[in-house]
């Protein structure tokens, strides 16, 4: 998959004026020397373990040198002509920070490319007082929130204003409070649906243990609270956060018991739910969930 996302960057790329960078967390399918053999252009970034999602585009972000940068996962495609029509919107926005482009699936049917950023009253399941669509609507050059981290092309100047991804995510939640980062300090945020974007959604963590990837869940959202509300805000939501832990947990355990544990989907999530306790109870140990982590020896602070 890798190397198709590759193919289709060389195809549509200037490789005398772009640079392109991989990099790579770990691998132990010999991906990283299938790369180096078949495009030897290619700036080649090896980690010795899994440094998550905004660690490792960080990694490229600070090497590269372009006016603008595209961040694309190993899992999507971009059409012919992408990269120019991103470049449009920032030669003639001049403070968009990120632009994003309509997402598909395979079959050409649309995915989620924007979200709006989460706040108290959603985070409180009080969405219906907001009296909006669920996902913004996408006609033409629109103005957004957030987008999807899929595929995001970057304006380098703005990253040298509100700074890069924030590496304390390890998994989820990164590119949603970036944009919440860049638009706190005057930048704009948009998603170009004339860009098409195959995006073969979860394809590069299908194989990853689900488990573990709650844990990571929970853990940036509670990142997510501490860094973009107030102290009393988070705490509220964090109490929020623990005390629907505990229902589910006992809901599930009540229902695995009344069934005699007969179904496997009932099982599977009590199992999430008492790991995500487990987690909180041990005070929140940064090695726990996805596998293979680059540790930083820190920990989740809770507000």
């Amino acid at each position: 998959m890798l190397l198709k996302a590759l193919a289709a960057l060389h195809a549509i790329s200037d490789i005398e004026r772009d640079e392109i960078f991989v990099v790579d967390n770990a691998s132990t399918d010999g991906s990283p020397e299938q790369v180096a053999a078949a495009f030897p252009h290619v700036h080649l970034i090896r980690n010795p373990c899994n440094n998550g999602f905004a660690r490792a585009n960080n990694q490229a972000i600070a090497a590269a040198t372009g006016e603008f940068m595209l961040l694309v996962n190993n899992d999507a495609f971009l059409e012919p002509n992408a990269l120019e029509r991103f470049e449009k919107v920032f030669r003639t926005h001049a403070r968009a920070a990120v632009v994003a482009g309509q997402l598909l699936d395979n079959e050409g049917r649309l995915q989620r490319s924007a979200g709006y950023i989460p706040t108290a009253i959603d985070e409180l399941g009080l969405r219906f007082l907001r009296r909006r669509p669920r996902v913004p609507r996408i006609e033409g050059l629109t103005e957004v929130e957030s987008v999807v981290g899929a595929c995001m092309a970057i304006r380098a100047s703005a990253i040298h204003d509100a700074g890069s991804l924030d590496s304390d995510f390890f998994f989820y939640y990164e590119e949603t409070e970036w944009c919440h980062r860049l638009r706190a300090h005057g930048w704009r945020v948009y998603v170009e649906p004339t860009v098409r974007v195959t995006h073969l959604k979860g394809a590069s963590t299908r194989g990853v243990k689900r488990r573990g990837a709650q844990i990571e869940m929970l853990r940036s959202r509670l990142l997510f609270y501490r860094k973009t509300m107030s102290r009393p805000v988070a705490a509220l939501l964090v109490v929020n956060r623990l005390a629907r832990l505990l229902l589910n947990t006992v809901t599930n355990l009540l229902a695995t018991m009344l069934t005699l544990g007969l179904y496997a989907r009932l099982r599977e999530k009590l199992v999430i739910y008492l790991l995500q306790l487990a987690w909180l109870i041990r005070g929140c140990p940064e090695h726990w969930g996805l596998p293979d982590k680059c540790l930083r020896k820190n920990t989740v602070t809770l507000p």
